[in-house]
Formats: C-alpha cells, sequence, structure tokens
C-alpha cells in the first residue's frame, strides 16, 4: 500500500512541475499520467508517476481544420478559439471546485460534528471582525480568497481579520460545506459558489452590520 505522502492532489503537483492545472490535466487526458481518485471523488498523483513525466513530450492538441477563406476567416477561427478556451477553463474551475467540495464534505461527514457555526447573529463589535474564506485550494477558494482581501481593504477593515482555512480537517468543523465558502463572525454567509465582487461586497457589509 503506498504511503500517504507518495501522493499529490493536482495543485501541489502542477506547483512543483511549474505547469498549470489545465496542462497537467491535458496530460491527464492524453493517457500520459494516470490519476487516482480519492474517496470524495478529487484527483491524486503519485510523485513516482510526475517524475516519468518529466522530459515526456507535450500532450498533443485535439487537431481542428481551419476554414479556407483568407483574413476574415482566420479572424472569426481565432474568436472561436478564444470562446473555446474560456469555456473550457470555466469547465475545469467547475471542476476543480466540486472536487474540493467533496473532498471537504466527505471529511466533514467523517468525523463528529463541531457545531463551531452559531445558529444566531452574534454580537460582533465592527473592530474585532472575524472573517473567514473556507477552501482547499481551487481556483474558485484563491479567486474568493483574493476578492475578499481586496473588498476588505476597501472597507477599512485590518488585513489580520481575513484568515484562509485550507486544511481539510479544519474546514470540517464548520459542518459539511460545500466549497468556497465564506464565514463572517462565525456565520456562514456564502457557500458552494463564487459571487461576484459586487454581490461580495454587499454580502460583507450587511454581514459585518448585524
Amino acid at each position: 500500500m503506498p504511503a500517504h505522502d507518495e501522493f499529490l492532489t493536482l495543485r501541489e503537483a502542477a506547483r512543483d512541475l511549474r505547469l498549470s492545472v489545465s496542462t497537467l490535466k491535458r496530460y491527464i487526458y492524453a493517457g500520459q499520467l494516470r490519476t487516482y481518485r480519492t474517496p470524495g471523488g478529487g484527483h491524486r498523483l503519485r510523485r513516482a508517476d510526475l517524475a516519468a513525466l518529466v522530459g515526456a513530450p507535450p500532450p498533443q492538441e485535439t487537431s481542428r481544420a481551419q476554414p479556407a477563406g483568407g483574413a476574415l476567416a482566420d479572424d472569426i477561427w481565432q474568436r472561436v478559439e478564444r470562446a473555446f478556451s474560456r469555456r473550457l477553463d470555466r469547465i475545469e474551475m467547475d471542476v476543480e471546485r466540486l472536487e474540493c467540495s467533496l473532498d471537504a464534505i466527505s471529511t466533514a461527514v467523517r468525523q463528529e460534528p463541531q457545531h463551531r457555526l452559531q445558529t444566531t447573529d452574534p454580537q460582533v463589535p465592527p473592530d474585532a471582525c472575524d472573517i473567514r474564506v473556507l477552501g482547499p485550494g481551487c481556483r474558485a477558494c484563491d479567486r474568493l480568497a483574493s476578492l475578499v482581501e481586496e473588498i476588505a481593504r476597501v472597507l477599512g477593515i485590518r488585513s489580520e481579520a481575513v484568515t484562509r482555512v485550507t486544511e481539510l480537517d479544519e474546514i470540517a468543523e464548520y459542518g459539511p460545506t460545500p466549497m468556497p465558502a465564506l464565514v463572517v463572525n462565525n456565520r456562514l454567509v456564502s457557500a458552494g459558489r463564487l459571487p461576484g465582487k459586487s454581490r461580495l461586497t454587499e454580502l460583507l457589509r450587511s454581514s459585518l452590520a448585524n
């Protein structure tokens, strides 16, 4: 049975190889890299497989015949390519978010409930606010943390008030919650989605005002 430390998440492997998660997934889809599934449905990669991947040729892109018709056709084709890439990126981001959610929920279900979240509005003064972004490390988790930090600066909230929670055992203390999640003053105000900047600002304002 392989040791636990022989395995890496997609994000950890991409960081070690200095590749994007999307590029690493193309190796997987091309059959050049084996992936193992966790009980929660997430991907894990063996260090030995990653070592064997170093020096391997890049995965072949799916060939698409480019239509004839001159500069106009070229421009249209490039726009289609860009739109396709953006759509694929959004799909991959959603898949990463769902994998994080499965890992977090599975860990929470296996543990005893901690009842950390309060069911009533806590009376916390504005200068003692506590903002926590829950997420193991998918792009949606990272983006939520970045937006929260940016909005907090605009609202005049001290940087120490914003905490990133990435460890699954710590996230599990908040119960089976889809990722990414936002907890303000011990209350869950957003989970399983990435709100836009204006909506997130509204959520933070209203949550801190209560």
